[in-house]
């Protein structure tokens, strides 16, 4: 993320293959649809207060709010990339289009919003997209992983704080 120069090449490789490509999608779609997921994990997360509880008893689904919450981290990446024309197929190739034309071009992001978005896609500063991620793998594939409402309220706020972040950005 950090070198510049790395991130060119990565970027000119996605390009070359196809995998970023000029389009025309608005960034209103991309953020209707975050906030699709966002509004989806929130509702989800609140019928775990009684109505999973009475219908399912001690079952959980907070694997699916997690998923939830990535996705709406994720779409509010690609809008990102659409308002400089683009359209990803890639995880890797979002997070990587977003660092270079906004953290290395735009400075609007920095390294802890990037963390963000690359969890929804290793260290401290990077881990808050990362820890996203992990929690997203965790919750898809791994059963036995116990997962607090801690966890759904941590994977909330990054997504939150996320989407917020990227709407200020493309100023709505």
């Amino acid at each position: 993320m950090k070198n510049k120069k790395l991130c060119r090449i990565w970027l000119e490789n996605y390009f070359r293959k196809g995998i970023l490509r000029k389009s025309s999608l608005s960034k209103q779609l991309y953020l209707e649809k975050a906030k699709h997921n966002l509004d989806f994990a929130n509702w989800v997360k609140e019928k775990h207060k009684g109505e999973i509880r009475d219908l399912f008893g001690e079952e959980r689904f907070y694997d699916w709010v997690i998923n939830a919450y990535y996705y709406a981290i994720y779409h509010s990446a690609l809008s990102l990339i659409s308002v400089k024309g683009y359209s990803s197929k890639s995880h890797n190739a979002t997070l990587c289009a977003v660092i270079w034309f906004y953290y290395h071009k735009q400075k609007a992001l920095d390294e802890n919003d990037i963390g963000l978005i690359k969890e929804s896609v290793d260290r401290e500063d990077i881990e808050i997209i990362t820890r996203t991620k992990s929690l997203r793998e965790r919750a898809s594939y791994d059963a036995s992983a116990n997962f607090e409402l801690k966890l759904v309220n941590k994977a909330q706020d990054n997504a939150v704080s996320f989407f917020n972040k990227v709407k200020d950005i493309l100023v709505l």
